[in-house]
């Protein structure tokens, strides 16, 4: 039996080496064809070591229940950072209106009433006169600029461009909410799923204990080897509480996420979003520069700075306006009359010392800056795009390699077990075959969190968001 035990070592460790080098392989090889794909039955296998029971305590019945695209919803409709980002939008797009002002009419009523205090009779032409100490003087003015050389119309178009750029900016930020989301409810999943590994490990000990107890009873081991078992056992113990301690944690950050209360209970759905990648890199490259908000926030911003340009070369250009005038004056003369009073006049800058120069090389640096600015952006989400893509690779690639580890490990353990009743075993093998089996569970686990991690990497990446109403389309 013992040679048999370590020839089933040695296949294990023969069959995982040449797992991890045909799943290495195919890394390199679709770099440019795409990504790897998990067959049907690996995907049902792992979900479902994934996934745990729903808690069926009266107290999990009143926690809320929230799968991954509620949180999502949740997060995009009530986080402070959504709020802030529609209100950069408001005021973006008030600045429209601030420059649609200036081609309306402008409207401006006064009245002023001036007292002279000491005012005394004076004569002219032989006549007495006396003037009013009180003077109140009324004055309505309707003014309409007529032509200001393009600089209202320019104006007009950098605001609404600068405003579609905060829009842009907006679902950029509301796709950091989204991956943020998804891996706070990810972080959950793991955290909880590494509570089940641990108490399974708890089982398998506890089970192994009174194994041990059987065996000293009869006199086949020693009371040592009793008080180990139990040692081992009470270290899977403290892992149990220590896995719960971090779900609680992973729950607390999902909350913040969400903007609820701390207090709030919440079950999740245990539910893994199976739709593995198979576009090539060449592809998602495309899409992200099509799709991402940075990308296009930085086009109506480089769009702005254009119309901007146009603005101030207006000032180079003559400026007219129209008026009317109607005042009202106590004590009106011939010099000055009650009415109205329409006039109409034009002005030149000819030379402003050098200001609109310098100002036009200044716009014309702000442009260039910015477009400095979509280049250096393009290739730090080209970044995005290949390390996500590299992550979902390497992660499907651990997924497969893990779970032949895990069923090696579940056999080498019952073997181990089995050796040990029989009396042909050391319970060193039982305790190495079981710490081995809990270690290949938690990479399991581990790799498909990090599976999860980088699909919603890709869907960030390639601006692939669930948000309703999403700008997509906006221009």
């Amino acid at each position: 039996m013992r040679w048999l035990f370590l020839l089933l070592v040695f296949v294990s460790f023969t069959v995982s080496a040449q797992e991890g080098a045909v799943a290495s392989t195919p890394v390199n090889a679709t770099e440019d064809s795409g990504l790897l794909a998990l067959t049907g039955d690996m995907l049902k296998e792992v979900e479902a070591y994934w996934t745990t029971e729903q808690d069926q305590t009266p107290e999990a019945a009143k926690a809320r229940t929230l799968d991954v695209h509620q949180c999502v919803d949740l997060t995009l409709a009530q986080n402070p950072q959504v709020l802030v980002a529609q209100d950069d939008v408001d005021a973006a797009k008030a600045k429209i209106g601030q420059a649609q002002a200036q081609r309306k009419p402008q409207v401006k009523a006064q009245e002023g009433v001036v007292y002279l205090d000491g005012l005394k009779p004076y004569s002219l032409l032989g006549m007495s006169l006396t003037g009013e100490k009180v003077n109140r003087r009324d004055q309505f003015t309707l003014k309409q600029v007529l032509y200001a050389g393009g600089q209202i119309d320019a104006a007009i178009k950098a605001s609404e461009y600068l405003a579609q750029a905060q829009e842009w900016r907006k679902q950029a930020k509301l796709n950091e909410l989204e991956f943020s989301a998804k891996n706070a409810y990810n972080d959950c999943l793991l955290a909880r799923a590494m509570v089940r590994v641990a108490e399974e490990s708890v089982v398998t000990f506890q089970k192994h204990v009174t194994d041990a107890q059987q065996m000293l009873e009869v006199g086949l081991i020693s009371n040592f080897e009793v008080l180990r078992a139990k040692t081992e056992m009470g270290a899977r113990e403290a892992d149990v509480v220590a896995a719960k301690n971090a779900v609680r944690l992973t729950l607390v950050n999902l909350r913040r996420i969400l903007a609820l209360p701390q207090d709030t209970p919440i079950q999740l759905v245990s539910k893994m979003e199976w739709t593995p990648i198979s576009e090539s890199i060449e592809d998602l490259l495309n899409e992200a520069n099509a799709k991402r908000p940075e990308i296009l926030a930085l086009e109506k911003g480089i769009d702005a700075a254009g119309a901007n340009i146009h603005r101030i070369k207006g000032e180079y250009l003559p400026r007219a306006a129209a008026s009317v005038d109607w005042t009202n004056v106590s004590g009106a003369s011939q010099m000055q009359p009650n009415g109205w009073t329409l006039s109409v006049g034009a002005e030149w800058d000819i030379y402003a010392g050098g200001r609109r120069k310098h100002e036009v090389a200044e716009g014309k640096a702000q442009k260039s800056g910015l477009e400095h600015q979509l280049e250096d952006v393009r290739r730090l989400i080209e970044l995005d795009v290949r390390a996500a893509h590299i992550q979902m690779q390497d992660t499907m690639a651990r997924i497969t390699k893990e779970k032949g580890t895990v069923d090696l490990g579940r056999e080498g353990l019952r073997l181990a077990q089995l050796r040990f009743q029989e009396g042909v075993g050391t319970q060193a093998e039982v305790l190495d075959a079981q710490l081995a089996l809990t270690s290949a569970e938690t990479m399991l686990v581990k790799a498909v969190h990090g599976y999860a991690i980088a699909h919603a990497a890709i869907e960030k990446a390639t601006a692939r968001t669930w948000a309703k109403g999403k700008t997509e389309g906006q221009s």
